[in-house]
């Protein structure tokens, strides 16, 4: 039985056969930057091997061979192979090349690829990361190596630091690669594992997957970008990274069968087993340095690397009491989590708000990117020019802090305290009364016919449709004249303030109840309703300065404005009030509401 199915196996290997020769090159994209890497992959099928060139020649382009990798495949007990050969292609400057063809020799036979085309932009572009599946990345398929030796290691991983030594807050890219060689198949996990004490660590970038030799071997490369932030001064110990990995490794003849296969010259890896392995780099040190204190500048807010600062206002033209924003962005490489906000200059004329800021990355790992901050800003006095703007960081790469500035922008504003403008009147509803309904005609008496073709006729005033008919007409007349009635009195000088009254004694009613967030809004309406002031900015500032309430009452009631364009205009908006605060506030608008009944 035993040597039974030992026969049927090497029959089956005998009448397995490869798949038509078959040869496909291909860039992975026919568009790139000047130094932005493409790749060139040749497609070998039906093959076990093939001989290519190892570097290609065009002015131009820097392209060398990176690696091989090979598949199989059997179908209908027949069996494929695919190799798979990668070049690295580097434009060195822009233009549009040609890549000739060139040999590719198959057990002794030549075949020529096509010729292929690449136009390089003068930009340089961010490469985008590749997404990386929700399941586990597959290695590429078949047998293992069963060399374990320095040149011949199955699997390998390493830490890389942009840089051996560096300053407190100072972001230092990093980057984790583990090495599986390209003879074996498995998967790798989604995250490797990385972290320790004295430094943050940033988020992890999606894996790239690349092929690369390393000592005349292939390796599939999985990449990891990261970088470390070191919070505190000296040597700082950064521990060993991992990655989960599942294996496809050698393993033994099925039982019964292993004496007899040991007879045959059979290649290695046919039989294999799954093994779990963890993946660890080797733990590595970076010199700390704490930021210098001589020459510190007083603004410096944590900001280290290399920025530009730009500033921009809208709009250009401001009303009285109304905002503009001053925008400023600052662009660059370094470490923008830890980055405040710039400083404002000349800001004396103006109420200023806390910025709002926003991180825009432009590369995976947030180390190049912008931050925009925007100012909320309203004019204490009429103003021409923004404040000026300074913003100071560290520069590792000189060691010296650098303070940037930039000069006030020119604006057109109108203080928030100024009078308002004058408004046009309401305009007056139509008055008038409806046209007098016109004489009704007489109408002409029914006859109701039978069903059985009897008739009769009597008097219209008696009949049930003239009383309807006539009713309805009086009940709309009635609602017609008490509608306009209501709308002149309505327009009237006494119903607007009734009106008024009744809106402001409602707005009042539910300052205890209101929403914590929004009572200050509720608090500006009840304000606005019982002055009665138009809805431009400031005329509520001025309806209160040109009353005649008591200086301490306004005071009061310009505090709670203030207030109010704080929880507006600032970032973030204001702490809610407290409860004190809001029985306060209630209290002395109380006190507004009697003085202003009188």
């Amino acid at each position: 039985m035993k040597h039974a199915l030992a026969f049927l196996f090497l029959t089956f290997l005998a009448a397995s056969t490869l798949a038509a020769q078959e040869i496909v090159a291909g860039l992975s994209s026919d568009q790139a930057a000047v130094g932005e890497p493409v790749q060139l992959v040749v497609t070998v099928r039906g093959a076990r091997g093939a001989d290519v060139p190892q570097t290609l020649s065009v002015n131009g382009l820097r392209i060398n061979l990176a690696g091989r990798s090979t598949q199989f495949e059997m179908r209908n007990f027949k069996m494929s192979s695919t190799l798979s050969y990668t070049y690295i292609i580097v434009p060195q400057f822009e233009g549009n090349f040609t890549i000739p063809s060139f040999d590719v020799t198959i057990e002794g036979k030549t075949y020529r690829t096509q010729a292929m085309h690449l136009s390089v932009s003068g930009a340089a572009q961010v490469p985008q990361m590749p997404t990386l599946p929700q399941s586990m990345p597959t290695l590429p398929g078949g047998p293992p190596p069963s060399a374990t030796s320095d040149n011949g290691r199955p699997y390998f991983a390493e830490l890389v630091l942009s840089k051996k030594s560096a300053y407190v807050g100072e972001i230092v890219p990093v980057e984790l690669r583990f090495y599986f060689n390209s003879r074996i198949g498995g998967q790798v996990g989604e995250r490797p594992n990385f972290g320790g004490e004295g430094f943050t660590v940033q988020k992890f970038s999606n894996a790239v997957k690349r092929e690369q030799v390393v000592n005349e071997a292939n390796y599939v490369v999985f990449t990891f970008q990261s970088a470390i932030t070191p919070v505190k001064a000296g040597t700082l110990e950064i521990p060993a990274a991992s990655l989960e990995a599942r294996l496809q490794v050698p393993g033994n003849a099925p039982q019964g069968l292993g004496d007899f296969f040991n007879n045959f010259p059979l290649a290695q890896g046919m039989f294999t087993e799954t093994r779990e392995i963890t993946l660890q780099t080797k733990p590595q040190q970076i010199e700390v340095v704490a930021l210098p204190k001589e020459n510190k500048p007083e603004d410096f807010s944590g900001a280290v690397g290399k920025f530009t600062m730009d500033t921009s206002v809208s709009p250009k033209k401001a009303a009285a009491g109304e905002p503009v924003t001053l925008s400023v962005t600052v662009s660059g490489q370094g470490n923008f989590e830890g980055m405040g906000a710039p400083s404002l200059i000349g800001d004396e004329g103006w109420r200023t708000y806390p910025p709002s800021d926003k991180f825009q990355a432009a590369d995976a790992i947030g180390f190049t990117g912008e931050k925009k901050f925007e100012y909320p800003i309203i004019a204490r006095q009429d103003q021409t020019k923004t404040p000026g703007v300074r913003f100071s960081y560290f520069d590792p790469s000189t060691g010296k802090y650098v303070t940037l500035t930039t000069d006030p922008l020119p604006v057109d504003a109108r203080a928030g305290n100024a009078a308002p403008a004058a408004t046009a009147p309401a305009a007056a509803p139509g008055a008038g009364t409806p046209a007098a309904p016109g004489p009704a005609t007489k109408p002409t008496p029914d006859i109701a016919v039978m069903a059985n073709g009897s008739s009769h006729w009597s008097s219209l005033f008696f009949r049930k449709e003239f009383l309807i008919g006539n009713a309805s007409l009086f009940v709309a007349w009635l609602a017609i004249v008490l509608v306009f009635s209501l709308r002149r009195f309505s327009a009237s000088n006494t119903g607007r303030m009734l009106a008024r009254k009744k809106q402001a004694s409602d707005a009042l009613s539910v300052l205890r109840v209101a929403d914590p967030s929004a009572f200050y809004d509720r608090v500006h309406d009840y304000l606005t309703l019982r002055l009665n002031a138009p809805v431009e900015p400031g005329s509520l500032a001025a309806k209160i300065d040109s009353s005649t309430l008591p200086a301490e009452l306004k005071s009061s009631l310009h505090k709670m404005l203030e207030r109010h364009d704080e929880s507006k205009f600032a970032a973030g908006g204001i702490t809610q009030p407290s409860a004190e605060e809001r029985e306060s506030v209630v209290a002395t608008l109380k006190q507004f509401h009697a003085f202003h009944e009188k």
